[in-house]
């Protein structure tokens, strides 16, 4: 592309129209100044390359030409050597002169293509993968900037699909197979996605492991029939130097209607969907504005978390528990609560879990180590002792210096060990099993008690659970709701509680709402339990009016019921 192409494609026309008056402008006003200033013998007639030069840089050499030429026949035969004397010019002069011209504009619009195609090739790289050679991101961005809908056009033919796909496995595969891998791949998912039939997707490679596709013409019922497409298309298997390797591939699709007007914006929801996708282990997810919002709300209340915890905002509260054999209370559960001072009550579930996949859980195990400890020192001085339970991530406990964290606050505050319980979620045990025991380990040597919490609702731990030094096992309430009735939580509730009873150590179970649940947990033989027949979590000072009224609840449950259910094996017992 030249320089001459690149400017009509470039300025209205108009603006080219300008141009060029201003251009012959020029010629004129160099020739009156030669003629009223004497004549073409005196220096002034070298004006004349000036509007020449410009000609060639802004129209390339073509345009250099013609200003050239008419510059020359300008300055030529009909111009005087001296004005005064109407002496003409000899022919060989001017035509020698109108050579000179001619070749200062061809060298200028020679110059000034070279630079712009070196400069276009410059922009050509910038907008491809040196590998694969697919257009970038950039392109990408680009070209949404060049399909978005704008005024005075049909909206309904900018309806376009954007498919994202993102390797998430990139690091495995390329320490098993070396770093050439992740481009085979993408090179075999771009080939497949040009290939679909009935198609012609626009590919890009928007990153190392991520491929882009935009597919025109989709309207919003097809949106879900395109991506089941594109996943058949992107198998989970690719191949790699004649072998098939697993690729863990998540898409995000973005339809880009008349709501759309930012190609930065469109990108984001991209990597919004496949973030999701992610999130929800499943293999596509289309973007859609609540989900937008939904995030955004959640980042939000994650800022606030911090600045929440140095203004006092969180509190702790206590749920008691008990043993079901006779009632009697031994014990309480911490659990966080946070009082936003524009949301209100924020419930736990709403930012604990995203709080543990960053740092802010660390700020917020602490200060809930402190608070207890603090707590449970006054309840000592008051003549109360009893134990607490404080739920912990996997995260604090692999966490350098957590430990000796601990072992300070109870020396601070002079709890013995014996007295802090730290419930783990039993999905986080899975994760660096060897160091999760290690650090385990430490703690129990200084008497605190750990129990696992949620048991059954996390990963298949059974195989690590006989390495854990655990004394307890934490029944979820999911499975406990509905008990009797619902005898899948049944059969999993029972085989929980004489898996505990192997084992040696106690089960707990949580969210007892009614007798009937707490007459069929006494009879499976559960130790200890807890939930809303007994007490909802109290504040502190709430806790101690309760602890002081409290009569205990016993099952109610018959003998014959119990020899019944012993010997009942549709229930899971014995196992």
């Amino acid at each position: 592309m030249n320089l001459g192409n690149y400017l009509f494609r470039k300025y209205t026309q108009p603006q080219r129209l300008l141009l060029v008056t201003v251009l012959m402008t020029a010629v004129a006003g160099v020739t009156a100044l030669v003629w009223y200033t004497g004549g073409i013998k005196y220096v002034y007639s070298h004006s004349m390359y000036i509007p020449i030069a410009i000609a060639g840089i802004v129209f390339g050499y073509k345009g250099g030409v013609i200003i050239a030429l008419a510059g020359g026949l300008a300055l030529g035969p009909w111009m005087p050597i001296n004005t005064a004397t109407m002496e003409m010019q000899d022919t060989i002069n001017w035509v020698y002169r109108t050579f000179y011209f001619l070749a200062v504009g061809v060298l200028a619009g020679l110059s000034s293509d070279t630079s712009r195609r070196y400069i276009q090739r410059l922009k050509q790289f910038a907008r491809r993968d040196p590998v694969s050679k697919l257009p970038n991101r950039k392109a990408l961005l680009e070209r949404l900037e060049e399909i978005l809908p704008r005024r005075n056009q049909d909206l309904d033919s900018c309806c376009y699909l954007l498919v994202t796909l993102s390797i998430d496995n990139g690091m495995a595969l390329r320490s098993a197979f070396g770093f050439s891998v992740i481009d085979s791949i993408i090179d075999g998912y771009a080939r497949q996605l040009h290939e679909m039939p009935n198609h012609q997707p626009e590919v890009f490679r928007i990153h190392g492991g991520q491929l882009a596709a935009l597919f025109p013409g989709t309207k919003p019922d097809d949106v879900d029939v395109l991506m089941q497409a594109c996943l058949k298309t992107l198998p989970e298997n690719a191949n790699f130097q004649s072998l098939s390797v697993y690729v863990n591939r998540h898409l995000g699709g973005v339809l880009i209607d008349n709501h759309e007007n930012d190609p930065q914006a469109i990108m984001q929801h991209a990597e919004i969907a496949i973030a999701r996708a992610n999130d929800k282990m499943t293999d596509a997810f289309v973007y859609t504005q609540e989900v937008s919002e939904s995030i955004a709300s959640q980042l939000a209340l994650m800022a606030d978390v911090t600045d929440g915890l140095k203004r006092g905002e969180f509190t702790m509260h206590y749920q008691p528990k008990v043993a079901l054999a006779d009632g009697k209370f031994y014990g309480v559960e911490a659990l966080i609560r946070w009082q936003h001072p524009v949301r209100g009550w924020v419930s736990p579930d709403e930012f604990i879990p995203n709080a543990e996949h960053s740092t802010l859980i660390l700020k917020i195990s602490e200060f809930v180590l402190r608070e207890v400890m603090q707590q449970v020192s006054k309840w000592r001085a008051s003549g109360i002792d009893l134990q607490v339970a404080i739920n912990v991530s996997g995260h604090d406990i692999l966490q350098p210096g957590f430990a000796q964290m601990l072992f300070e606050l109870l020396k601070e505050f002079d709890v013995p060990g014996e007295r802090i319980e730290l419930e783990i979620t039993e999905g986080t045990l899975i994760e660096d099993i060897d160091e999760v025991v290690a650090e385990l380990l430490k703690l129990t040597e200084a008497q605190i008690t750990v129990s696992i919490d949620d048991f059954g609702t996390g990963y298949s731990s059974l195989q690590y659970l006989y390495k854990l030094p655990i004394s307890l096992l934490k029944i979820d309430q999911v499975f406990v709701r509905y008990l009797p009735e619902d005898k899948g939580a049944s059969y999993i509730v029972s085989a929980a509680i004489v898996l505990a009873q192997k084992m040696g150590i106690k089960s707990l179970a949580e969210g007892i709402e009614t007798q009937a649940n707490l007459d069929y947990l006494q009879q499976l033989g559960c130790d200890y339990g807890q939930g809303y027949l007994y007490s909802k979590p109290l504040s502190a000072d709430n806790f101690i009016a309760w602890y002081q009224n409290y009569q205990p609840i016993c099952p109610k449950a018959s003998q014959l019921a119990k020899e019944s259910t012993a010997n009942d094996t549709s229930m899971g017992r014995p196992l």
